[in-house]
């Protein structure tokens, strides 16, 4: 009985894996879905990662908040800014801040 719950398991796993590689897909296909669509997308997205305890990807945390699972567009949900070498991103419906460093640094003086 338990080999078949860890065989499950590991289904259960990709599946969500899968599943959220394709709201991922979707919500970067902004010709073809619109805004309220993709919205709701994110917040899937972001269930399905914190059921099955998924990290975010790179491509993820570009797109969408941690915390109100709201999507990012640069101008209407979210402002961005660069400083300092850094890519500061605030989240306008949650007030969340993120930061992001986009210089490397310099190794050998030059």
């Amino acid at each position: 009985m338990r080999r078949r719950r860890q065989r499950q398991k590991g289904k259960r796993r990709q599946h969500a894996v899968q599943s959220s590689d394709r709201l991922l897909n979707l919500i970067y296909d902004i010709p073809s879905h619109p805004l309220e669509h993709r919205e709701i997308y994110a917040t899937h997205f972001h269930k399905i990662s914190r059921r099955h305890r998924l990290r975010f990807t790179k491509k993820a945390k570009e797109v969408v908040c941690r915390s109100c699972a709201s999507i990012l567009t640069h101008g209407l949900t979210s402002r961005v800014r660069l400083r300092n070498g850094v890519k500061i991103v605030h989240c306008l419906k949650c007030d969340t801040v993120r930061r992001v460093p986009y210089k490397k640094s310099m190794e050998g003086g030059q």
